[in-house]
């Protein structure tokens, strides 16, 4: 007995020693000229992104005021729903990364040993809430900065209300991560309630104005809903009791959640900590490369368990196998879908507020330049909806095995992944469409965003396939240069796709968003002619690409 204890008590001295011995080298790695450099560079940036931030804030009523934007419903369902969007994405993130990070040396020689495991985990626990808190700070700013522009006038006490708010937010969403990481039957449902919140977003952002009581019910469902709620009362004239009732049920249960975890995190398993460290030490490689498919796979691997999907028979002919491909990983992969229509909704609500801007009275005349950059950013949605679609072609670009028992060629293989991402492009212009002629006149804002997808959608999810099939990233076209244009060919290699996009796309959303009731005559001639010249490009381009990736 005496031995035990003995050797008991060694442990917990080797233990003490060895956790010692880490802080001591952390400190002397972070000391002297490369510790002040690196508090230095953090200092430039905080001032650069306060500056920034503050220009921001300040100009934002003014640009609410020319957009048209005065409050009201809209502004709570537009407050309401991204902050529930918002916290989903930082809820996601928790999860799947884990807010306690440990290197696998520290995993390796330090938690094996005997002693008590929360000494060494509950500082990387404080260090997550310090990040987190931090990343706070700007998107609180951001927020409030938008809650003042969709009121359309001066209330800067919105500013102080929105950085608690998601101070509140950012620490409950830390908490729920930890107690996910440390208990992993739980993680599933704090995935389920991440996909909950996304969804009851996405509803707000779309029924909201309709239907107020759908923003009420969301406001009031829980602590993620109150922080939008307190935002949008300061901002609406609310009453001060309302925000600071919203405001103390979100910070208790933020506190009360960080309680929990602080009391789980030392029973983290190891097996936990191993799997997130090495999902933490990809995902920094995929960032440092700028290699955002490798982003793509780490993040869906970390998706939990995979649950049973509904299943489609085998067709018989062999021309209709791809087809039944690419339905099942869209099936498999029920969220591709999803963001495809949410980004499709979001590119017509961007293009329906560009077109009240443009056409609202006193507007001034708007130079080549500044037409070039909105009509491009009219293009980002439609074009991220055609990669979400394409996620059967980035799978067989991923592991080109998958189709070398299939009976179709390597070039007709890849052209038969067109077929479904525009299929669903062409029956969301229908229904846009359907809507524009039982709304109003099909020249609309409605109707022209249709005949966008319709007659654009093959050459969008062309110019998809050309990014899926080009390969790996060229870091060759990084000239051996320190100057910033060294960087220039790998960006113009990286965005050849999006750019294409643009070129058939952006000029038609641009001229009906500035024209909206000239009719879609000669413009939509112009837009069926560009996106054949490009679908032509995309064909060939692909067909070859495939050849060379089989080869």
């Amino acid at each position: 007995m005496a031995v035990t204890t003995e050797r008991a008590a060694e442990g917990r001295d080797a233990a003490a020693a060895a956790v010692a011995t880490a802080a001591r080298a952390r400190r002397e790695r972070g000391s002297g000229g490369r510790r002040f450099d690196d508090v230095w560079t953090w200092v430039c940036a905080a001032v650069s992104a306060l500056v920034v931030l503050a220009g921001l804030v300040q100009a934002a009523p003014g640009i609410g005021q020319g957009l048209g934007w005065s409050g009201g419903p809209p502004a709570r369902a537009g407050m309401v729903g991204t902050t529930l969007l918002l916290f989903a994405g930082q809820l996601a993130l928790c999860v799947r990364l884990g807010p306690v990070l440990l290197s696998p040396a520290e995993i390796t020689w330090l938690l094996p040993l005997p002693g008590d495991r929360g000494r060494l985990l509950r500082p990387r626990l404080v260090r997550a809430v310090a990040v987190a808190c931090a990343a706070a700070l700007p998107t609180g700013a951001l927020a409030a900065a938008f809650a003042l522009a969709l009121q359309g006038e001066r209330r800067y006490e919105v500013l102080p209300v929105a950085l608690l708010a998601h101070l509140a937010l950012a620490c409950l969403a830390v908490g729920l991560g930890t107690v996910a990481e440390a208990r992993p039957a739980l993680a599933g449902r704090v995935r389920l309630l991440g996909g909950a919140l996304a969804l009851a977003g996405a509803t707000v952002l779309t029924c909201g104005l309709p239907a107020p009581s759908v923003t009420g019910a969301a406001a009031w469902s829980g602590p993620w809903g109150w922080a939008g709620a307190a935002v949008a009362t300061a901002a609406g004239h609310g009453s001060p009791l309302a925000w600071a009732a919203a405001l103390a049920g979100l910070a208790a249960c933020a506190a009360g959640a960080l309680w929990g975890a602080f009391r789980a995190v030392a029973g983290i398993p190891t097996d936990a900590l191993l799997a997130r460290a090495r999902t933490g030490r990809e995902v920094t490689r995929g960032a440092t490369l700028l290699d955002l498919r490798a982003l793509t796979l780490v993040l869906q691997s970390t998706g939990g368990r995979r649950r049973r999907t509904a299943r489609i028979p085998m067709p018989g002919s062999r021309w209709a196998l791809p087809l039944w491909r690419d339905a099942v990983v869209l099936l498999r992969h029920p969220w591709r879908p999803v963001l495809a229509c949410a980004a499709l909704v979001a590119g017509f609500a961007q293009f329906r507020v560009v077109a009240d801007w443009l056409t609202e009275p006193g507007h001034g005349a708007v130079g080549p330049l500044k037409a070039a950059f909105v009509g491009l950013l009219l293009v980002v949605p439609p074009y991220l909806a055609a990669v979400a679609l394409a996620e059967p072609a980035y799978q067989d670009t991923d592991r080109p095995r998958r189709a070398l028992l299939l009976p179709l060629s390597p070039g007709v293989l890849a052209l038969s992944h067109l077929a479904v991402p525009v299929a669903f492009l062409w029956a969301a212009g229908g229904v846009g469409w359907a809507a524009a002629l039982l709304s109003g006149p099909p020249a609309g804002p409605l109707g022209a965003y249709a005949t966008a997808l319709l007659l654009a959608g093959p050459a969008l999810v062309g110019t998809t396939l050309v990014g899926a099939y080009r390969g790996a990233p060229r870091y060759d076209l990084l000239a051996l240069s320190l100057d910033w244009y060294a960087a220039v060919p790998f960006v113009l290699w990286r965005l050849a796709p999006a750019l294409a996009a643009g070129f058939v796309t952006a000029p038609y959303l641009w001229h009906t968003a500035h024209h909206p009731a000239a009719g879609p005559d000669g413009d939509t001639l112009w837009l069926a002619a560009r996106s054949a010249a490009v679908l032509a490009w995309t064909v060939r381009r692909i067909t070859r690409q495939a050849k060379d990736l089989h080869s």
